[in-house]
């Protein structure tokens, strides 16, 4: 009898205590298989934007589009590894963008007007090469201006190492590439002028015409 009262007494007292030991390392081992499984989550630390709840809709467009004000272009780049680094190749690839935009437009714009046959050889592409050229160098050093920058702070999924992600929104006036063009057939019929080349003249005098009624 008395040794039944000592099995039930372990009973009551140790077997509790080996099931309290028990359910706190089984809610342990819960805890960290979530702790792990956590970092596999890429984490928005920091945002510029004060609506943190998405990304600008300028950094989701299309790299380049016109409206009434006048072109805008962007860039971005992901998983940088430092944030200056990361924000100035976001604006490179913006300009980068820009730059490319505005050679295909202006080449299209030229070659609407400079056609003919010029000089000896009938070399019409080299005018509108030069005059593209000339172009997007004034739109290089005078026309570029920088509207928007916006980046995101992130951790490495199971590293917690810091990322950036950066875009960068840049944009051109109408007014300033219509400056631009002008420039560029100014020194289009300076070229003209200088080789002689009657035909080539009066095609820069018609595209400096043509620009001047669209200020």
């Amino acid at each position: 009898m008395k040794k039944q009262s000592k099995i039930k007494i372990f009973s009551c007292v140790v077997v509790p205590f080996l099931g309290l030991i028990f359910g706190c390392g089984g809610n342990k081992v819960v805890k960290q298989n979530q702790a792990m499984a956590e970092p596999n989550k890429p984490v928005v630390h920091e945002k510029t934007t004060t609506v943190a709840a998405q990304r600008p809709a300028w950094a989701n467009q299309t790299t380049f589009y016109e409206d009434d004000v006048g072109f805008h272009f962007s860039g971005g780049v992901m998983g940088g590894s430092d944030y200056a680094l990361t924000l100035r190749l976001a604006k490179s690839e913006a300009v980068k963008n820009l730059l490319e935009s505005i050679e295909i437009k202006t080449r299209s714009e030229f070659s609407s007007v400079m056609h003919g046959n010029y000089g000896k050889d009938g070399d019409i592409g080299r005018y509108v090469t030069d005059a593209v050229a000339w172009t997007v160098e004034n739109i290089r050093v005078s026309g570029i201006k920088q509207q928007n920058i916006y980046y995101e702070q992130t951790a490495e999924p199971g590293t917690h190492r810091v990322r950036y992600n950066a875009w960068v929104n840049l944009n051109i006036s109408k007014s300033d590439y219509i400056k631009a063009k002008t420039g560029a057939a100014e020194k289009l019929l300076n070229k003209a002028i200088r080789e002689k080349d009657e035909e080539a003249k009066q095609k820069a005098l018609e595209l400096l015409e043509r620009l001047r009624t669209e200020t």
